[in-house]
């Protein structure tokens, strides 16, 4: 919070009066605690936020202009297309890898994370 404060040039005590009340708005949630401090995230569940972000759509919109957004989406389609693809190949690809080893999919999933874990470890 205090680099936000200051970011924004603002006090940390009326940054503390903002975000109680977004957090009474139930614009802001408490994300976790740890300590004395507190980690918050947007509510996506709340009304205000779905304005908020429908707003900055039309925007952005406008900004960009009808053609640039029909590249994005175009582009976001073909990408979807591909991480589609990717995955029905893996999925057929750790099939027979867990059928081969012997174990389920849910046991191959396991192992794998566990390897990414040591990965990160190292």
């Amino acid at each position: 919070m205090s680099e936000l404060a200051e970011g924004a040039d603002v006090s940390r005590q009326a940054l503390n009066n903002v975000v109680r009340k977004l957090l009474k708005w139930n614009v802001l949630k408490i994300k976790s605690k740890h300590l004395n401090a507190y980690y918050y995230s947007l509510n996506e569940d709340s009304g205000f936020v779905e304005v908020f972000e429908n707003l900055n759509n039309r925007i952005i919109e406008q900004i960009l202009g009808e053609e640039v957004l029909d590249e994005i989406a175009k582009y976001s389609l073909e990408r979807h297309a591909q991480m589609l693809s990717v995955e029905s190949t893996l999925d057929s690809h750790v099939g027979g890898w867990t059928a081969e080893a012997g174990c389920t999919q849910d046991e191959w999933s396991q192992i794998a994370f566990e390897g990414r874990e040591r990965y990160a470890a190292a």
